[in-house]
């Protein structure tokens, strides 16, 4: 078992990924050598509590709720994205088993978790391997919770919770305020034109510095606050710009939906999931230039390589990246 967690473990250190498994499975493959190495052949078992604690620290693990943290499957699905090049490993140093996710398999409930430990198993047959090279072409997304991503300070006041039903006071005051402040737009606009172009002179460098101005800093607004808003209707998904986010998020959406009682609701969101490929994180980004869709998942590790559709009612991705996927 040493030698195979050694090797697992090179395979973590040499190929790296920004994912929430990753960080999890290399902390329990070192804990697992260095309890080997003290002459331990017991499991290391840990619950989702521990692993959360030890992996984001006391800070995060105070706010966090461990079920949601660490859901069924994830690091399975990870460990088999990483299968092809860890199989390669694994049998390049005369290997024929390799890591293995184990857990008690609980549904849990309170009081009672779900533990996880590391062991090893027989390093699976061909057929088996080409099975799994058609689960890479499937991406899952996941939503963010109600109020997980944080919106700007103008916006905190409108969204409760990070969510705004369309036909509230709020909602009329949003669509007032963005009426109000895109009409007061067109007219800055309108004016700094008009005020470039009745100069009775020549045409002067000042001239095309103050056109250049006010054209970029009419699409800059266009682009940061008004043009988000109109797709939304007929996208149902849009990146929100970072003018509509707090300083400390880095990605997130705006989504339209309607309930039960077919009341349109808006909410600030974040749709994610972990590449099938190589177990980066994915996210949401503008399809273009490489692809038609507007929205498409990519991958951080990859984010021109591994491109993954996105349904937005399914949560689910299709691969769109380069090539075909295989694990030969």
């Amino acid at each position: 078992m040493q030698d195979v967690m050694r090797c697992f473990e090179e395979e973590l250190i040499e190929a790296p990924a920004d994912s929430k498994a990753y960080r999890i499975l290399r902390f329990m493959v070192q804990k697992k050598l260095a309890d080997i190495e003290r002459g331990g052949r017991e499991p290391q078992v840990y619950p989702r509590s521990a692993l959360l604690l030890c992996v984001e620290g006391e800070t995060i693990a105070r706010n966090a709720d461990p079920a949601k943290w660490l859901k069924p499957g994830l690091l399975e699905s990870y460990l088999e994205s990483r299968q092809a090049s860890l199989i390669i490993r694994l049998q390049r140093a005369g290997l024929d088993q390799m890591p293995a996710i184990r857990t008690d398999g609980g549904k849990g409930g309170k009081g009672i978790e779900r533990t996880y430990w590391l062991d090893t198993e027989a390093i699976p047959l061909a057929d088996e391997l080409e099975g799994a090279a058609i689960g890479c072409r499937q991406l899952t997304y996941r939503r963010s919770e109600l109020g997980e991503v944080k919106p700007s300070l103008l916006l905190r006041f409108i969204f409760s919770n990070g969510t705004l039903k369309n036909r509230s006071w709020r909602g009329l005051a949003l669509f007032g305020v963005t009426l109000c402040g895109f009409l007061l737009f067109v007219v800055w606009l309108l004016a700094g034109m008009w005020s470039v172009s009745s100069l009775h002179a020549a045409l002067s460098l000042r001239q095309l510095l103050s056109t250049a101005f006010f054209a970029v800093c009419g699409w800059i607004i266009w682009t940061s606050f008004y043009s988000p808003w109109v797709r939304l209707v007929d996208e149902r998904v849009v990146k929100a710009s970072a003018a509509l986010l707090s300083f400390k998020e880095d990605s997130a959406e705006l989504e339209m939906h309607r309930d039960s009682d077919k009341q349109q609701w808006t909410r600030i969101v974040r749709f994610s999931g972990d590449c099938p490929i190589c177990g980066g994180r994915v996210l949401l980004s503008r399809g273009k230039p490489d692809q038609v869709l507007p929205l498409v998942g990519r991958c951080n590790e990859s984010p021109y390589a591994h491109v993954f559709s996105f349904d937005r009612v399914r949560l689910e991705g299709s691969y769109l990246g380069p090539g075909d996927l295989s694990l030969e």
